[in-house]
């Protein structure tokens, strides 16, 4: 599953109004570990985009650091096009659990175009300090698995055939023949725990 940018929500930019809850957040944390932000949806609705307008403005309006502020892609750590559940259970036990402890979470990359896990990722990378805030990108980041480490969880909606148009669009129709495949492996994360319910806000894109 290749990274390529979504188009902007038509409803405006929607890190305007996730920046106040993560700010909240961040008042009252007293972990060790980094606030945690979910940003969940099923394909097509728009997280990539969210996620990295988000991180933008958390390092320029809250005086937070570079390396403050961490994206985290779930995409780069699932197990392939049937292995979004397996993926999540990687995150949770290697990166999410370490970091809420203030450890260094590890855990391997997964290749796409070879179908196999690859070099190794640490957050926050040899010599950097843990972050404050770590935004946790793709489906499931607010999946039952995930939950218990994630401070603040957004939900973007769309509908399926805007959605499909636009993951199409993205990733030029390379996987057309496994978006049923992919799309049932979000529905049984959201029967387990249905994340736009629970979530702290929900845009529509």
């Amino acid at each position: 599953m290749p990274v390529h940018p979504v188009p902007t929500p038509a409803t405006g930019p929607g890190h305007a109004r996730v920046l106040p809850l993560v700010r909240a957040a961040l008042a009252g944390h007293a972990g060790t570990g980094p606030v945690v932000v979910g940003i969940d949806g099923r394909s097509g609705a728009g997280k990539t985009d969210l996620a990295a307008e988000l991180v933008t403005a958390l390092r320029t309006e809250t005086g937070l650091a570079d390396d403050g502020v961490v994206l985290f892609a779930l995409e780069d750590v699932y197990r392939g096009w049937n292995g979004l559940a397996v993926g999540l259970g990687a995150v949770a036990a290697g990166l999410l659990e370490p970091l809420s402890r203030g450890l260094t979470g590890r855990l391997r990359r997964y290749d796409w175009h070879a179908g196999e896990v690859d070099g190794l990722v640490e957050v926050p990378p040899p010599g950097a300090p843990l972050p404050r805030v770590l935004v946790l990108e793709g489906c499931g980041a607010g999946s039952a698995i995930c939950a218990p480490f994630v401070d603040v969880l957004v939900w973007l909606d769309a509908p399926a055939d805007v959605r499909r148009r636009r993951a199409m669009e993205r990733d030029e129709g390379s996987w057309t023949q496994m978006w049923d495949v992919w799309a049932e492996q979000e529905s049984a994360l959201l029967t387990a725990r249905d994340a736009r319910a629970a979530a702290d806000l929900i845009i529509r894109t």
